[in-house]
């Protein structure tokens, strides 16, 4: 009986937490809001095009890791404060080692510049002839 009212209490904490996600999406997706969800996925270049954050994916993915993670723990039978701080710990270095990671990747990527305007049309080519006066030996 003691697992039934358990497993009860897991769905209904569950369907609350998805229901405090679904009133939240409704409060930020209000008529001034100007965020959409691809932003946190993905980004856009200086020229338009959009690709896929592989800092920002990663990102969220640790942010839900390292919340469900100290949450699983905590509920387990055999939490103890070393245990604990160690899930806590390899959380914080997930979150940090992400961002890190993705920071030294684009400083080994260089710039990324494009030329955007056309080139230069090459107009007539100008050529100067120089003369040479004749040598001629001095007595």
């Amino acid at each position: 009986m003691e697992d039934i009212i358990s497993a009860g209490v897991k769905v209904l904490a569950i369907a609350l937490g998805i229901g405090l996600l679904y009133a939240l999406v409704k409060i930020v997706n209000g008529t001034g809001n100007t965020l959409e969800w691809w932003h946190l996925v993905s980004s856009r270049s200086s020229n338009g095009v959009q690709f896929a954050d592989w800092n920002k994916i990663g990102q969220g993915c640790g942010v839900v890791l390292c919340t469900v993670l100290p949450a699983v723990y905590v509920y387990s039978p055999k939490m103890d404060a070393i245990g604990l701080a160690a899930v806590m710990g390899v959380a914080l270095l997930y979150l940090g080692g992400v961002s890190g990671y993705a920071a030294n990747l684009r400083s080994k990527q260089g710039t990324r510049e494009t030329v955007t305007e056309p080139a230069a049309v090459p107009g007539p080519v100008k050529t100067t002839v120089l003369e040479n006066p004749p040598l001629v030996d001095k007595p």
